[in-house]
């Protein structure tokens, strides 16, 4: 029963630590400051747990007293779902910078219950040592087996649990096996079924708290935890949203389906401004799928790959979204840069939305990434880019990275920034849509181009998308050129 316990408790320790990422991804995003706070705060609290426990062993070296500490591992796991919708809301009210925010988040929400599961190995080893002569063959035996729980906690959680179960229930399952572990030990096997009656009461009376702070609002017709994102749609008056952890990601206007209603999809249809004739169009990130929607609305003659990493998301697209199915759109359920290197097919413009306001995947922003892009277009072909930054100013540099890079690249690289006028305030953060060509077009062709297209293109912004052409030097001299070896774009996101 001891080395039972030992091992599920380095289980649900790793379990936990891979669910923590779900429960502050909606405010904080998936940024390595997030990963490195979640893993620094349980180290932390392992290094702690592993000397108290010690300590604790030595003084009160009884099984009642292993068993309380393992109840209350769980214990103060049980509470977690109910603390943190609170606890979040404040820090996000706080305006805590993107590093402070996530390790307040951490280690309020998890030390605790962490630092009590780090005692149980320790405290093990000394109940379980019959000699000093063996003591490290019992110390390496119990710590290898919690160190296994651990992996088989990591993938179990990682693999399936949070596939299969929302986050709060996955925690309040995580609690629930440590008390009835607790429970079991200190009542023997042959008293499992009282031991199993109390803690599913107690862990019940948990959840019944957990509740009290309802998960969604009355608006949600769709809510779902996967491996990648929490995933939401509700409906707010008669507009629709999509929203993937704590970004709006979409929208569709349930009167009149074919409105755009977020603006920056109009500005994706500016690769017409320099390929105006497309047959093959691929899109990197589908989000509610309003770009490949409209494109094979627009253009009878377009055949639309769409590709993003999370099944989920395609699935939501279709089922909430009215992306079809079939036709000339091709879902595809794969990481954005693996489909680029795989797919033998070549493309007259490729549009990436996948980047988010306070997260993005580096490798979707590399100078090897854009090669490979640039690999499979067509001659005169087009790579349209959304980035959300600004223009200037400290929240500038990640744009003026992809700006940079991009340039390395392409003979030709245009900005367009949503809404963005003459006498605008460019330190504002917003959608810029970044071209890759290999036209270098003085500013007055491209105006020109795009005047000689505009009875191709049906969206009402382009006009808008157009004159937003921003001709102002940008400035590339104090950010990076990102590559597969140094692409710090969490630090570029970052304000100073």
């Amino acid at each position: 029963m001891l080395e039972l316990i030992v091992f599920t408790s380095g289980g649900v320790l790793l379990a936990l630590e891979i669910v923590a990422s779900r429960v502050l991804a909606p405010t904080f995003g998936n940024s390595i400051y997030v990963w490195g706070s979640l893993i620094g705060v349980f180290l932390t609290a392992l290094s702690v747990g592993y000397w108290l426990g010690g300590r604790v062993a030595d003084r009160y070296p009884t099984h009642g007293v292993f068993c309380g500490l393992v109840f209350l591992a769980g214990l103060l796991t049980v509470p977690i779902p109910a603390a943190a919708p609170p606890l979040l809301s404040a820090l996000a009210a706080a305006d805590l910078d993107s590093r402070a925010g996530p390790l307040v988040a951490a280690l309020v929400l998890f030390f605790p219950a962490s630092v009590v599961m780090g005692t149980i190995s320790p405290y093990a080893v000394r109940l379980s040592a019959r000699s000093v002569a063996t003591v490290g063959g019992t110390a390496g035996r119990l710590y290898a087996l919690s160190t296994l729980g651990s992996i088989a906690g990591c993938f179990a959680a990682a693999f399936w649990l949070i596939s299969v179960m929302g986050v709060r229930e996955v925690i309040l399952a995580l609690g629930l096996v440590e008390m009835g572990l607790a429970v079991l030990g200190l009542l023997g096997l042959r008293r499992a079924g009282a031991a199993t009656v109390a803690a599913l009461l107690l862990v019940g009376s948990g959840a019944g708290s957990a509740r009290l702070v309802p998960p969604e609002g009355p608006e949600v017709v769709y809510a779902r935890d996967t491996v990648y994102h929490r995933i939401t749609v509700s409906d707010e008056g008669r507009i629709r949203y999509l929203k993937l952890d704590n970004y709006w990601q979409s929208a569709l206007d349930l009167d009149d389906p074919h409105r755009t209603v977020f603006r920056y999809a109009d500005y994706m249809h500016l690769g017409m401004v320099f390929q105006p004739n497309p047959q093959r169009v691929l899109v990197i990130g589908m989000g509610g799928g309003t770009i490949p929607k409209r494109y094979v609305e627009d253009y009878p003659q377009v055949h639309v790959d769409v590709v993003d990493i999370d099944p989920e998301v395609v699935e939501v697209a279709h089922r909430f979204f009215g992306v079809p199915r079939g036709g000339r759109i091709r879902a595809f359920a794969q990481d954005g840069r693996q489909f680029v290197r795989r797919t033998q097919d070549r493309y007259d413009h490729v549009l990436m939305d996948a980047y988010l306001r306070d997260t993005l995947p580096f490798h979707l922003a590399t100078r090897e990434f854009f090669q490979e892009v640039r690999a499979k277009l067509r001659p005169g072909g087009a790579f349209v880019v959304n980035v959300i930054g600004a223009l200037e100013g400290p929240r500038s540099r990640l744009f003026r990275a992809v700006y940079r890079t991009l340039a390395e690249v392409y003979a030709g690289v245009y900005v367009f920034p949503v809404d963005f006028h003459p006498g605008g305030w460019a330190e504002a953060l917003r959608n810029i849509i970044v071209v890759g060509t290999d036209h270098r077009w003085p500013p007055g062709q491209v105006r020109a181009r795009a005047q000689a297209v505009r009875s191709l293109v049906k969206v009402s912004g382009f006009d808008a998308a157009v004159a937003d052409l921003y001709t102002r030097p940008i400035a590339t001299d104090d950010v990076p050129t990102l590559t597969d070896d140094f692409a710090p774009t969490d630090v570029l996101l970052a304000v100073r």
